[in-house]
Formats: structure tokens, sequence, C-alpha cells
């Protein structure tokens, strides 16, 4: 299927030496206009391509540095992400997932959807990230 429209390429595959490959038949991520659309990340170690470690902690942080390294592929920071899917394998993690999560993002934070999933490869979370090129300047707010 051709995405191109009038020569211009409509889909841009995003992709990082320092993240792993996708497991599976899918892009790791796209830029579409102005807009930044991330498969889900999983804590796999851009080395060795595998998850490392069990540990909640440590699977959190590896995959929020992959979501990072991605978005800055694309021309992009943490700040630029705008919505994120959390799938979490325990929800018993979810406090564990919010004190590693919001220091990576300031505010205002992205909205956000968690939960509950079972995931592959012994994941024991995945996040989906959709963000938005460039910076907005006026303030979203009304008056």
């Amino acid at each position: 299927m051709d995405h191109a429209v009038a020569g211009l390429q409509v889909k841009q595959i995003i992709s990082s030496e320092k993240v792993p490959p996708p497991i599976g038949p899918f892009s790791p991520g796209l830029i579409v206009g102005d807009w930044v659309f991330l498969s889900g990340q999983g804590a796999f170690d851009p080395v060795s391509n595998s998850i490392t470690t069990s540990d909640f902690a440590a699977q959190a942080d590896q995959t929020l540095r992959n979501v990072e390294t991605l978005l800055e592929a694309a021309g992009c920071t943490m700040d630029d992400v705008v919505s994120c899917m959390v799938h979490l394998a325990d929800l018993d993690d979810y406090a564990a997932f919010n004190a590693i999560y919001k220091q990576y993002f300031r505010d205002p934070k992205p909205v956000r959807t968690t939960a509950r999933g079972d995931l592959v490869h012994g994941m024991k979370l995945e996040i989906t990230v959709i963000a938005r090129a460039g910076r907005l300047t006026e303030s979203a707010t009304a008056p």
C-alpha cells in the first residue's frame, strides 16, 4: 500500500539504534504530520535486546528510558507527550509505577489510562505514547 500523498511521505518510521527493534511485525514509532505515535514499549535492554530483570522498578525505568530515546529520535522530548496508555501486569505495582513515572514528566503531565494486562516476554509493564512535535506557544486555558 502506498502511503504517500502528492509525493510526500505521510508516515515516517521512528527508530533508534539505542532501542531494541520491535519483537513483532510493527513499527517502533511513526511520525504523522506533527504527531508522534510510539508502539507499546517495554523494558527491553538496548544491548541484549531482552528483558534482563524481573524487578518492577528497574523495568519501569528502562521502559521510560526507551520511550524517551524514541521520542528523541523523533525530535521530541517527554514534555511533548500528550497521552500515555499504560498496561501493568500486576495492579499492585500501581503506586510504585506512579513514583517512577512522575520523575519523567513535568507539569502539566500527559493524560493517562492505566489498565491491567497480560504481557509477553516477561514484561511487567508496557507504555504506548502519543506526542505532539513542537512546543505550544499560547495557553490552552480559556480566558
